[in-house]
């Protein structure tokens, strides 16, 4: 397959790739993108009710692993079974029929059954879905208040909610370094007693007259909970910054003079390069700073453009990745475009795909 210039935003497979994949579903059966996009625009709770389903998918995949792992121990994999996958770090992907040695084939069934792969698949997928929530509630909302700027509904219970969001997601930041195994691993357990780690609520008011007789006198209107949205998602992005999983060794296989890259290398080739457009962006921006909330509304959508690069690259760097997942980060990268040196982001979910075993 010839690598896709930078400036092209085709889609980087065709059918026969999915029919390549020994008969595995092919990216027109699982991607319901445009249908998540409606439901978005519609109105959040279609879209919610399906990000909670496929939390809850996760959630038992967790609960399951953790259990068969038992005495295994995921965490200390044996010496033997770590220098085959520092060696083979691609053997495990699903894209295309590759001839492998028959050390890397052995190494390819120990993958699929080593439940620490499993766990990362979860806890990938778990923060990948809250963020398209989180960033979809804030867009809606966002509009709200721009079309109503005097609207009374109160946001009280949701305040409250969120800000137990920001504690959870805090202590595990804190309690981590202190922690034993991958991060994968301590954040399953973690999940697995704390069920609303992670797990970004449903933000809904109420009718300001109802407020007033039922709760206390301060009421937390639309701007007040677009502000704690905010300080939500930039501890989201410390949460994310503080996933030290090193690159993937493939990152030093590929080349823009290959033709023989794989859907992988192609993929995440076009991420550097919207990433360092994106970069770019970032610092010609006045009064940009890393770490806090952008001055103008308009850097929001850069802010937002770097957390989706960061989720991209996390997910590549799984040491097993599906075909699904790998198309599901190219539609991510689409909604990124570059157009007179302003990234034009389109807002609309992509909810992680949830695969089955057969």
């Amino acid at each position: 397959m010839v690598l896709i210039p930078e400036e092209e935003e085709e889609e980087l497979y065709t059918e026969d790739d999915g029919e390549e994949a020994g008969g595995e579903t092919c990216s027109s059966e699982w991607r319901d993108v445009e249908a998540e996009g409606r439901q978005w625009w519609g109105g959040f709770d279609a879209v919610y009710e399906k990000y909670c389903e496929r939390m809850l998918f996760y959630d038992k995949m967790i609960a399951q692993q953790l259990k068969e792992a038992g005495s295994s121990n995921p965490s200390t994999p044996s010496p033997k079974s770590e220098n085959k996958k520092l060696r083979s770090p691609l053997s495990c992907l699903f894209l295309k029929k590759i001839e492998e040695p028959d050390e890397e084939a052995e190494q390819l069934q120990q993958s699929i059954n080593n439940p620490f792969q499993d766990l990362e698949t979860a806890y990938v997928a778990q923060f990948c879905l809250t963020w398209e929530a989180l960033h979809c509630q804030y867009s809606q909302l966002s509009q709200i208040v721009l079309c109503q700027p005097e609207n009374p509904i109160c946001y009280n219970h949701s305040a409250q909610q969120l800000q137990q969001f920001q504690v959870l997601l805090q202590r595990f930041i804190e309690n981590e370094p202190f922690q034993d195994g991958p991060r994968s691993e301590i954040y399953a357990r973690a999940r697995n007693i704390l069920p609303k780690l992670l797990q970004i609520p449903n933000i809904q008011g109420s009718d300001w007259k109802e407020k007033v007789e039922e709760e206390s006198d301060y009421s937390v209107l639309a701007p007040d909970i677009i502000q704690i949205i905010e300080s939500t998602i930039l501890v989201f992005r410390l949460f994310l910054k503080m996933d030290n999983k090193k690159h993937g060794s493939f990152r030093n296989l590929f080349g823009n003079q290959n033709p023989m890259a794989t859907p992988l290398q192609q993929v995440q080739s076009l991420l550097e390069k919207k990433g360092a457009k994106l970069k770019e962006l970032c610092k010609k921006r006045k009064g940009w700073k890393k770490n806090t909330w952008p001055i103008s509304h308009e850097d929001v959508p850069l802010l937002f453009g770097l957390i989706d690069i960061k989720i991209i690259s996390r997910v590549l760097r799984m040491g097993r990745i599906s075909k699904e997942e790998l198309f599901w980060c190219e539609e991510k990268m689409k909604k990124l475009h570059f157009c007179d040196g302003k990234l034009e982001r389109d807002p609309s979910p992509i909810l992680f795909p949830v695969l089955m075993k057969g």
